[in-house]
């Protein structure tokens, strides 16, 4: 999936776009409002994109249900074997993807 994201002004600097500004500085502000994208432009495609994602998530169920249902007749049945190990594997593997 390629998400082609508009050039953000104010980014990091180029060594030609430092040499660029540096000619620009003397410049009426109305050059540079000019050269920059308009508010609809930068964040119309991200934003189009964040909605098709809510919206595919808000399509999900919440929960499996299936699964809940396998689950909770191995837990009444004496059937169920947690792993522990995974159990841990998983929650640490999420504590690092929020960092």
């Amino acid at each position: 999936m390629d998400l082609k994201l508009p050039s953000i002004a104010g980014g990091i600097p180029t060594p030609s776009a430092k040499k660029t500004q540096s000619a620009d500085a003397g410049a009426a502000p109305a050059a540079t409002a000019a050269a920059k994208p308009s508010e609809g432009e930068a964040s119309a495609q991200p934003n189009l994109r964040v909605a098709e994602l809510t919206q595919g998530l808000l399509a999900e169920p919440a929960v499996d249900r299936d699964r809940v249902e396998q689950v909770s007749g191995q837990i009444q049945s004496g059937s169920y074997r947690g792993d522990a190990q995974r159990a841990a594997d998983n929650m640490i593997r999420m504590e690092l993807s929020f960092r």
